[in-house]
């Protein structure tokens, strides 16, 4: 059970790091196998100095006594105080090297952590919208920002467990040496308990890591659901029964954690009952054998001082093991997620100058049938075209196809007669200005949210607004620098839509696209809001989604979508149409 759990994981983490981490790793193994190297020496120590200390004759014979002729047979008491100083200096080196090695795995966990999280938001932000799609953000919110942390505690879990198994493998040969009869006894009664311990703690924290991780995410996706509707759930009245449902889940992670912190609290007790009540046995041993423990003080005392040192090597052990266990499940989802397939965007140059065409393109989603189905289309620059249709049409899903977000399952999507490939994917979607149906504004600053995910300028950030018609409004207030407040809370849904196209045309796009940008906006609103569409797309291609005729009766053309075909098309001189194709 214990290889089935540490292998595998140590395995994974080990290819899941770059090179730079992987060098940083293997100094830290070589420096928690000298850290152990030091326990050792710091234990196997004690015993020749109590020896000396009590038995003044033991410099007459044996190994002493070549130390002893080493240094030139100094006085006996100066040659052990000196050793007592080499001891107590050796204790200050070992404290001071175990604050730097504790320093350096504390820091390579936890940049091991941020690595994770940077690498899993990155892939997130990698996926083909299809598969993005399919996700629960309350999930990739967790995973990715709280649930990495636990790769630091892996990888400490590791590096520790290394550092507990050398020093403990080294104690034990220094005892083997010192007796090995009372040695192998310690050893056999220690590892099996040890190992009952494993066999039964690891298999149960894999269960319990699973179920917290689960009972976390289930709480974290409650409460952003609840957050996000905080208006409906107010006017429904059911916060009660939301705030139960909360509590169930919350429960069910402080149980696994309940459970696995005191069944991981079990193996002390038992241990240390059972080590040191070995070394008392042996003091009584030595009372009916020989009358006096004080023949054995040395040996017992060295026994003392390996147990006092084995016995937290050996919790820590089990505890570590432990903690990998319960992380297992964690960093098998995280492992699954960073290593799903990305989407490849190259950013070669595209140029627009002419026209966008779609050949034949058709497009089904892997939940369910064929969603666009063999349309061909060509828009030219600075055209204005409005798509309509019924909801559930294809309407979405072809503009989707056409600023770079989906790929069409057959067919193919030319601009300029040069293919839309992953080559050039990334410099297409920069010529995109997009305003969705639901303007999402982040909780702060007006020129921060127009400047999202791009370097903040002033001048552009003013012209953008100026554009959108929402300056003057913003000189009452704070400027740039007013705030918006969580979702856009703080302003009217007009002005937020204005904010929304200031986003859009911030980077001045050559093609402006609305996805029903104005369906929940009153008529006279709407009418503004397009009319300053209008007039900050004079310049450039603009492909409007929407229902109200309203909406779209300045447009050149109108492509009608039903059922993901293109059932209707109408030209418009002066709002009159002058043509109908099917």
């Amino acid at each position: 059970m214990k290889a089935n759990v540490i292998l595998p994981t140590i395995r994974q983490l080990y290819r899941l790091l770059p090179r730079k981490h992987k060098r940083y790793w293997g100094l830290l193994v070589l420096l928690s196998i000298g850290f152990s190297l030091m326990e050792t020496i710091g234990v196997s120590a004690i015993m020749p100095f109590i020896a000396m200390a009590t038995t003044p004759d033991i410099f007459d014979s044996g190994m002493y006594k070549r130390l002893f002729d080493f240094f030139g047979e100094p006085q006996k008491e100066t040659f052990i105080i000196y050793f007592g100083i080499a001891i107590i200096a050796f204790y200050a080196f070992r404290a001071i090297y175990s604050i730097i090695h504790t320093y350096l795995i504390t820091m390579f966990s936890n940049t091991l952590a941020k690595y994770f999280s940077t690498t899993m938001f990155m892939t997130n932000l990698s996926l083909p919208y299809t598969v993005y799609a399919q996700k629960n953000s309350g999930e990739l919110l967790k995973m990715t920002n709280t649930e990495t942390i636990r790769i630091s505690y892996i990888s400490m879990s590791v590096l520790r467990l290394i550092t507990e198994f050398f020093t403990i493998a080294m104690v034990y040969s220094v005892l083997m040496l010192v007796n090995w009869r009372i040695t192998l006894i310690l050893t056999l009664v220690l590892a099996f308990f040890g190992f009952v311990f494993l066999k039964i703690l690891v298999k149960r924290n894999i269960s319990l890591g699973k179920k917290r991780v689960e009972a976390d995410i289930e709480s974290f996706r409650l409460m952003q659901e609840a957050l996000y509707n905080f208006k409906f759930v107010r006017l429904k009245g059911n916060k009660d029964e939301l705030l139960s449902n909360y509590d169930k889940a919350r429960q069910k992670s402080v149980k696994a954690l309940v459970t696995s912190g005191t069944l991981n609290a079990m193996p002390r007790s038992i241990l240390e009952s059972i080590g040191f009540s070995l070394l008392i046995a042996a003091i009584i041993f030595a009372l009916i054998r020989y009358g006096d423990a004080a023949v054995l003080l040395p040996v017992i005392s060295m026994y003392a001082i390996a147990l006092y040192r084995i016995l937290p090597c050996m919790l820590r052990l089990i505890g570590n093991i432990n903690g990998i266990a319960s992380a297992q499940y964690c960093f098998n989802r995280i492992s699954e997620m960073i290593q799903q397939p990305t989407e490849k965007e190259g950013d070669e140059p595209i140029a627009f100058n002419k026209a966008v065409n779609l050949h034949n393109v058709s497009f089904s989603y892997a939940t369910g049938g064929e969603v666009i189905h063999d349309i061909s289309l060509t828009i030219h620059k600075g055209e204005k075209i409005a798509v309509t249709g019924e909801s559930g049409g294809g309407k979405s899903t072809l503009i989707d196809i056409i600023i770079g977000i989906l790929k069409p399952c057959s067919g193919e999507m030319t601009i300029d007669n040069g293919p839309l490939c992953e080559q050039n994917i990334r410099s297409w979607r920069r010529k995109i200005g997009y305003i969705p149906q639901s303007i999402y504004l982040f909780d702060g600053t007006v020129g921060e949210n127009v400047a999202y995910g791009s370097k903040m300028d002033e001048a552009k950030i003013k012209n953008a607004l100026q554009r959108a018609n929402i300056w003057d409004f913003l000189l009452t207030k704070e400027g740039i620098n007013t705030k918006v407040g969580e979702g856009g809370i703080q302003l009217s849904g007009g002005q937020q839509q204005r904010v929304g196209i200031a986003r859009a045309i911030y980077n001045d796009p050559e093609i402006l696209v609305l996805d029903e940008a104005t369906s929940a906006l009153d008529n006279e609103t709407e009418k503004k809001i397009m009319d300053e569409i209008y007039h900050a797309s004079e310049d450039k291609t603009l492909i409007v989604i929407a229902h109200r005729l309203s909406t779209v009766e300045r447009c050149d053309r109108t492509i009608k979508i039903k059922n993901g075909k293109i059932t209707g098309e109408y030209e418009y001189t002066s709002n009159t149409r002058l043509g109908e194709s099917q």
